[in-house]
């Protein structure tokens, strides 16, 4: 692995004060070098010491991998340990503080799997402060290097107007566009959303529905299912959806509904505290479509 270029153009690149600091987090030993070649040659020979202690334990980990990685392997690294990562950050400010270090060793690597995951933290705030014209730079970083994330998560910056008014043209621009780069279930519930809503399209709820079907076919998993299991459910029990074509079904609205609620469970494990209410939702639309199952005047859908 090659050293890391100290000559970063943005403000998210990592220093040489950064990294005595990760040292110092990690308890590794930081070795002193007189020029900025030998500093950067430390990086790739890796002199390090690691320290005791459970949370030392995981600083040194996620500072050897920031150190080690190429490409987007920190940010994989932190995507499958999350839940690890998030339960031990959120006692532990030092783990944030590496996990945000960690990012900018990836961005100064050229990584937009770390620009766009940066971005999120700064987007979501729960583990930083929250700043959304910082997540927004680091999206369109991370969607002009390469990934597709960044360009749905773009989406949702002009949706919710996160930087100014909301501009639904642009976030449909920045979902459509996602969809047609890549096989992308989040990308396709959004454009569904944009149809049902009205926004940036004329309102369409026969095309929103079939975007949330399509989605949920395109979907892998308990967690990626149940944004679009969520959607069609609320759809399949709600008698003004049977105007655009939609035929009620209390069954398989509770079947989605309790997929749903499987999937944000383990996000919310995983940290996504913002599901909690969708959370509730997805439990309280169980007991409607329950409710319906034993109406005489509704549609099971089971003969």
């Amino acid at each position: 692995m090659e050293g890391i270029s100290m000559k970063i153009d943005n403000t998210y690149g990592i220093t040489k004060n950064d990294v005595m600091r990760m040292a110092e987090l990690s308890g590794m030993e930081f070795v002193e070098h007189e020029d900025e070649e030998g500093f950067d040659k430390a990086f790739a020979d890796g002199d390090v010491v690691y320290g005791s202690g459970f949370v030392k334990r995981l600083l040194g980990e996620m500072a050897e991998v920031a150190f080690s990685a190429e490409g987007d392997q920190f940010a994989e690294y932190v995507y499958n340990n999350r839940s690890e990562i998030y339960d031990v950050a959120v006692q532990a400010p030092e783990v944030v503080e590496m996990l945000v270090l960690g990012y900018k060793v990836g961005i100064s690597n050229g990584s937009s799997g770390c620009m766009n995951d940066l971005g999120a933290l700064y987007y979501m705030g729960s583990l930083i402060g929250r700043d959304f014209n910082k997540a927004a730079e680091l999206f369109e970083m991370a969607a002009n290097a390469g990934c597709y994330q960044g360009v749905i998560n773009l989406g949702y910056i002009y949706e919710y107007g996160r930087i100014g008014e909301p501009d639904f043209e642009k976030a449909y621009r920045w979902y459509s566009l996602a969809a047609a780069l890549l096989p992308s279930y989040e990308a396709v519930y959004k454009l569904g959303d944009m149809f049902e809503r009205g926004r940036g399209v004329p309102r369409d709820r026969k095309k929103a529905y079939r975007l949330y079907e399509r989605s949920l076919n395109m979907a892998c998993g308990d967690v990626e299912r149940a944004q679009p299991a969520f959607r069609i459910a609320s759809m399949l029990i709600n008698p003004e959806d049977s105007d655009c074509g939609v035929q009620p079904d209390a069954l398989r609205a509770l079947s989605l509904f309790q997929q749903a609620e499987i999937g944000l469970r383990k996000d919310i494990a995983n940290g996504q505290l913002y599901y909690v209410n969708r959370l509730r939702e997805a439990i309280a639309g169980q007991e409607k479509a329950r409710n319906l199952l034993e109406a005489d005047d509704f549609t099971a859908g089971a003969k």
